[in-house]
């Protein structure tokens, strides 16, 4: 895929974020999917959950400035 790593510790890290993306793909759907597709499947996974929370702390009532520190961009 193009990655280059150039130390233990890299390829180490590599490694770990490769595994994970596949038991996280594998877990979910079932499936085995390469790095990208799982990859890609966890960072949309991520926003729908930080939308969904949105969601919810609006429809609960909180002020936009909480949620903004919620989302760390306050």
């Amino acid at each position: 895929n193009g990655y280059q790593v150039r130390s233990q510790k890299s390829i180490t890290r590599y490694l770990i974020i490769m595994l994970v993306a596949y038991t996280y793909s594998k877990l979910c759907s079932g499936v085995a999917l390469s790095f990208n597709t799982g990859f890609k499947k966890i960072q949309n996974n991520l926003r729908k959950t930080q939308l969904i929370n949105i969601y919810n702390a609006a429809i609960q009532g909180e002020p936009i400035n909480k949620i903004f520190e919620y989302l760390k961009i306050a």
